[in-house]
């Protein structure tokens, strides 16, 4: 558990550009679980967007007696600010920015105890940065959208908001040496990498030598990122190898590869984050397959530490963010020299390696994460 930080807000204020509460095990999610645990912190509200027409009147989940998970309705879904709105979508959107008001007035959020984080690139982040009263703002980047496809739909705001992000940002936090640099002439800053949510640690006893049909796992989302052909040349050169494949594509990208062609490949799709444990236990070896582009260099790979914490060995591509890690990550340069440690990983790999893991990875909690978050959040004057 975190350290108790002096002077923080007792209550605070998340907002994620995404609906997906319990499904990937996200960054935003793992702090606010984190931050309910804190002693001096009284309510954590995560707000998340309406995909499907909810409001702030029909969509409150309770998660604990401190933290709450809400759907705001807004308009509109691009950055075009001339975009004209129908009568009946300006007063559900003035309706939506009272209840916000009163929800946070009900539960004691004051401009003196709120703490307010934000991840943007957010569709509405200057509306939420005026409206909810915060005595601090963090500003949290995962992953630089303004070295996305320019046609996604957070491109735009990426490219509106972060040059301005030190103008109501009280510390930004980053993910990679090379988001730390583009972001710290604005505000403090402070780069974390990701951590591992203690439901992925293999116990000790867990530890199993392949057998004759190696399981080599992928868990992620497929998508501009992912090195499709990587994987295909493994399915093809390494047929007596099982290739599983959790998490969602995005564009058609692996559906439209060819891998799925090959007998020993198995996608299972979209997983929801607490069954991805148990599909970690099934798998001998874990991948990382990431293309090195300026995108994926903007992240911290969370799968690196699910891997690691399931106590499994991990071929990875040579990308950023593994530093941390880089006793338990076999890099190869380039797909050849990629096979091949996939072949050692299998027939090198120990009991004394799988307790190597475990250790590493009881370290990397969100608690820790937290606290370091915590402490560099400069003091109000």
């Amino acid at each position: 558990m975190p350290s108790v930080v002096q002077g923080m807000p007792s209550h605070i204020v998340l907002f994620w550009f995404g609906d997906d509460w319990g499904v990937f095990g996200r960054t935003y999610e793992q702090i606010a679980l984190t931050l309910s645990r804190l002693e001096p912190v009284k309510r954590v509200l995560v707000v998340l967007p309406s995909s499907k027409g909810e409001s702030l009147g029909n969509s409150r989940l309770k998660v604990s007696d401190k933290l709450e998970v809400v759907r705001l309705y807004w308009r509109p879904q691009t950055s075009n600010k001339f975009r004209i709105r129908g009568l009946g979508s300006m007063l559900k959107l003035q309706l939506e920015r009272l209840r916000l008001g009163q929800l946070l007035k009900q539960n004691g959020f004051t401009r003196r105890n709120t703490l307010l984080w934000l991840f943007p690139a957010h569709p509405i982040v200057d509306e939420l940065v005026a409206q909810v009263p915060a005595a601090r703002r963090i500003v949290q980047i995962v992953d630089d959208f303004t070295l996305v496809d320019k046609n996604d739909w957070y491109y735009p705001f990426a490219v509106d908001q972060y040059p301005r992000l030190g103008s109501f940002a009280d510390l930004i936090v980053v993910t990679s040496r090379a988001n730390h640099d583009k972001f710290s002439p604005q505000a403090p800053c402070i780069r974390i990498d990701q951590a591992v949510d203690s439901s992925f640690l293999a116990a000790p006893t867990d530890f199993r030598m392949p057998g004759d049909r190696p399981v080599l796992g992928y868990v992620g989302t497929f998508w501009d990122r992912t090195d499709v052909e990587l994987l295909r040349k493994l399915a093809s050169e390494r047929p007596g190898y099982r290739l599983l494949l959790v998490g969602p594509e995005l564009n058609r990208r692996l559906s439209d590869s060819g891998l799925l062609d090959f007998d020993n490949v198995e996608w299972k799709g979209s997983v929801p984050n607490a069954l991805v444990p148990a599909e970690l236990r099934t798998m001998d070896l874990c991948l990382i397959p990431h293309l090195d582009t300026p995108f994926s260099r903007s992240m911290s790979p969370l799968k690196l530490f699910q891997y690691i914490a399931a106590g499994k060995p991990v071929v990875s591509t040579a990308v950023e963010g593994l530093e941390l890690a880089r006793d338990f990550v076999r890099v190869a340069a380039d797909p050849d020299r990629f096979v091949a440690a996939v072949d050692e990983e299998l027939a090198t790999d120990s009991r004394e390696k799988f307790r190597a893991r475990l250790d590493f990875s009881a370290a990397q909690t969100w608690d820790s994460r937290v606290e370091r978050i915590l402490a560099a959040l400069p003091t109000q004057p």
